[in-house]
C-alpha cells in the first residue's frame, strides 16, 4: 500500500484513501497488553483495506490504496497506537493537537496551565501531516477544545478505533463520546476494551435496535462482534463503492460512461484530427448560445472575483488537490453547458430553416425538387445533432458535470475550516457526483498546521469572497440576462405574429377591394408557414430554458446570499462555531440550488424540431 499522498495533484487521479480515526484513554493499566490489542486491530484494518482494494469497485480508483491514521498525541493509548502505526509503516500519520503553547510553537494535549511535561509535545515540521487547534486564540473552553478534536476525527474518518472501558461516555471529547459521535454519523467502530483478548467490531446499522447511539453505547457489548478482516472489508466497501453495479463487466454503457470520468472528458484533445475538429466546433458551433446570450441577453463578461489566496492555504497539498479537481470540473461543466444549449438553439434554428425551405416553392414553383432536397439534408443534420447528443448522454453529462463542479466548489469553501456539508451522516453516497466528491476529499485529507484566529479570519474572508460574494454577482448577472432574453424572445414571437397578421390583412384588402400583385399569394403562404414556426421556436426556447423562472430564481438566491453575507459580517468578530455555521449554510445553499436545477433540467431535455 502507498504510504503517502501521491506527488501529483492531477484532477483525474482518484486514489483510494481510507482514514482511520483513533481515540482512547490517557491511563493504561497494562501497556503491553494494550499494545498487543492495538497492533491486532491495526493489522486487521490493513488486511481489510487490502481486501477491499481487490473488490471490483476498486477499479474506479487510481493506483494502490492508501491509509491515514488520524490521532491525538496524548499520553496513553494515543502514543501506543501512533508508535505501532509507524513501526508497521502502514501509511500517513496525521496528528491533532487541541492546545498551543502560549507564546510558542509546541503543542499541549491537555490544558497548558497544568504545565504537565507529559502533555507537552513538539509539533512536526510544517511539511508533515498534523493539525493544531489554537483553541485559546479561538476563544474555546478546554472542554470545547477536546470536543473539537473528537469532531475532527469523526468528520474525516471512514472508520474509528476506540479504546474504551465501557463506562462513561458523557465527557466531551472522551473516548466514549467520540465513539458515540462515530456511531451517530454512521461509521464502523472497532472497540478495544481493556482486558479483552480480541478487538470487536460495531456495525453502526445495529444501533437500529436502540432509540439512538447514546442508548446503544450503554449496551455496546450486545451488538459488538469479533473483528475480522472480511467483515470490516464489507463495511468499508459500503462507504467506498460508487452507486450502481460494482462489477465493471456487468455495467450498462451509461453507468460505464458515468464512472469513466477521464475518458468522457469533452475538454481533452485525444488526437490531432479530432482535436482540431473539436477546437473548430468550440470556436464556432458551440459558441452559438454564447453569441445569443450576448445579443438577446445583453450579457457582458462576468467580472469574476479573484481574492488573494491566504498563504496558509497556498502550500496545502490537500487544498491543491481539491482545487485542481474543482477547476477541472468547472471547465467541463462550462463546456458541456455551451454544447447542450448551443445544440438546442441550433435545432430550433434548423427547424425554422426547414420550414422556410419547405415553403419556398410557394414563391418559386420551379424549386420544388431542390427545396425538397435541401429540406431532406436539413432534416438529416437535425437528426444527426439530436441523436449524437442522445447517444453521448450529453443532457445527463451536463447535469452531472455541473453538480460535481458546484459540490466541489462547496467542498473547497468548507475544507479550510475542517468540515464538509456531508459530515452529519456518513450514509453511502446515492449519486455518482457525491461519491466522487467524497473520494477527492478523502485523498485531500484534513488541513494542516496551526489554526488560530488570524488564520480563521483570513480563510473565512477568502471563503466569503470566493463563495458568497461571487454567488451574489453571478446571480445578479444571470437574473438580468434571463430577464433580457425573456423580453427578446417575446418580442420576436410578437413580431412574427404581428408580421403575419399585417401581411394577411394587406392581402385580404388587396384581394377583395383591389388587385393583389402577382405572386403575393406565394409570399403569404411562405410567411404563413414561417411565422408560426418562429413562434413555436420561441415557445420551445422558453420551455427548454425557462427564462422567466430563472430570473425569479436568481433574484431569490441573490437575496439569500446577501443575507448570509450580512450574517457573516466581519468574520474577525464572529465566534469560531458561528463562522462554521454560516459557511456551512452558504455551501449547502449552493448544492441545494444545483440539485433543484437538476430536477428542473430533467423536464427540459433536448428536443428535435419536426
Amino acid at each position: 500500500m502507498s504510504s503517502t499522498l501521491p506527488p501529483d495533484v492531477t484532477a483525474d487521479a482518484l486514489p483510494l484513501f481510507v482514514t482511520i480515526g483513533f481515540t482512547g484513554h490517557r491511563a493504561v493499566a497494562d501497556p503491553k497488553a494494550a499494545e498487543q490489542l492495538i497492533e491486532a486491530a491495526l493489522a486487521c484494518v490493513h488486511a481489510a483495506v487490502g481486501k477491499a482494494a481487490d473488490e471490483p469497485f476498486a477499479a474506479d480508483y487510481t493506483g494502490p490504496p492508501g491509509l491515514r491514521l488520524l490521532i491525538g498525541a496524548a499520553p496513553g493509548t494515543d502514543r501506543i497506537a501512533a508508535a505501532a502505526w509507524r513501526a508497521a509503516d502502514y501509511g500517513e500519520l496525521h496528528t491533532l493537537y487541541p492546545f498551543r503553547e502560549p507564546g510558542g510553537d509546541c503543542a499541549y494535549t491537555d490544558r497548558p496551565e497544568k504545565a504537565d511535561p507529559e502533555t507537552r509535545v513538539k509539533t512536526p515540521p510544517l511539511g508533515e501531516a498534523w493539525t493544531g487547534l489554537d483553541t485559546h486564540d479561538l476563544d474555546l473552553t478546554p472542554d470545547q477544545a477536546h470536543a473539537e478534536v473528537a469532531r475532527w476525527i469523526v468528520r474525516h474518518a471512514e472508520l474509528l478505533i476506540g479504546w474504551w472501558n465501557g463506562e462513561s461516555f458523557s465527557g466531551a471529547g472522551g473516548a466514549g463520546d467520540t465513539m458515540r459521535k462515530a456511531l451517530e454519523r454512521g461509521i464502523p467502530v472497532i472497540w478495544l476494551r481493556p482486558g479483552a483478548k480480541e478487538p470487536q467490531l460495531v456495525d453502526p446499522s445495529e444501533i437500529r435496535h436502540h432509540a439512538d447511539a447514546a442508548e446503544a453505547m450503554g449496551a455496546l457489548e450486545r451488538i459488538a462482534v469479533d473483528l475480522t478482516a472480511d467483515a470490516l472489508a464489507d463495511l468499508l466497501a459500503v462507504a467506498l463503492a460508487a452507486p450502481g453495479e460494482p462489477d465493471p463487466a456487468k455495467r450498462d454503457p451509461e453507468v460505464l460512461a458515468r464512472r469513466d470520468y477521464a475518458s468522457s472528458d469533452p475538454t481533452l484533445r485525444r488526437s490531432t484530427v479530432f482535436g482540431r475538429a473539436q477546437a473548430l466546433a468550440d470556436a464556432t458551433l458551440w459558441r452559438t448560445y454564447a453569441v445569443f446570450e450576448r445579443v438577446a441577453g445583453r450579457a457582458v463578461p462576468l467580472d469574476r472575483l479573484q481574492p488573494e489566496l491566504p498563504g496558509s492555504l497556498a502550500a496545502q497539498p490537500g487544498f491543491q488537490r481539491l482545487r485542481a479537481a474543482s477547476r477541472q470540473a468547472a471547465a467541463r461543466a462550462a463546456r458541456l453547458s455551451d454544447v447542450h444549449r448551443s445544440e438546442q438553439l441550433l435545432l430550433i434554428a434548423i427547424a425554422i430553416a426547414a420550414v422556410f425551405v419547405g415553403a419556398l416553392p410557394a414563391v418559386v414553383p420551379s424549386w420544388h425538387a431542390p427545396a425538397a432536397g435541401v429540406e431532406f439534408a436539413i432534416g438529416l443534420v437535425a437528426l444527426g445533432v439530436a441523436e449524437t447528443a442522445r447517444a453521448a448522454h450529453r443532457h445527463r453529462r451536463w447535469s452531472d458535470a455541473r453538480r460535481l463542479a458546484e459540490r466541489l466548489r462547496a467542498a473547497l469553501a468548507t475544507w479550510p475550516l475542517g468540515f464538509d456539508i456531508a459530515d452529519a451522516h456518513a450514509n453511502p453516497p446515492q449519486t455518482w457526483t457525491e461519491w466522487r466528491t467524497r473520494a477527492v476529499l478523502r485523498a485531500a485529507g484534513p488541513p494542516r498546521g496551526w489554526i488560530n484566529r488570524e488564520r480563521l479570519d483570513d480563510e473565512a474572508a477568502w471563503v466569503g469572497a470566493q463563495l458568497i460574494e461571487s454567488q451574489i454577482r453571478y446571480h445578479r448577472r444571470q437574473g438580468g440576462i434571463a430577464e433580457n432574453i425573456e423580453r427578446f424572445v417575446k418580442w420576436i414571437e410578437g413580431g412574427a405574429f404581428g408580421s403575419l397578421m399585417a401581411l394577411l390583412l394587406v392581402f385580404l384588402l388587396l384581394h377583395y377591394f383591389f388587385k393583389a400583385p402577382e405572386g403575393m399569394a406565394g409570399w403569404v403562404s411562405l410567411v404563413s408557414a414561417v411565422s408560426p414556426a418562429v413562434a413555436a421556436g420561441c415557445l420551445a426556447l422558453e420551455a427548454t430554458n425557462g427564462f422567466g423562472e430563472l430570473a425569479l430564481h436568481s433574484e431569490h438566491l441573490e437575496a439569500e446570499f446577501e443575507d448570509i453575507r450580512a450574517h457573516l459580517g466581519d468574520a474577525s468578530r464572529a465566534p469560531y462555531h458561528q463562522v462554521l455555521r454560516i459557511v456551512r449554510r452558504a455551501a449547502q445553499l449552493l448544492v441545494e440550488d444545483v440539485d433543484a436545477w437538476r430536477d428542473r433540467l430533467q423536464r427540459r431535455r433536448i428536443i428535435r424540431g419536426a
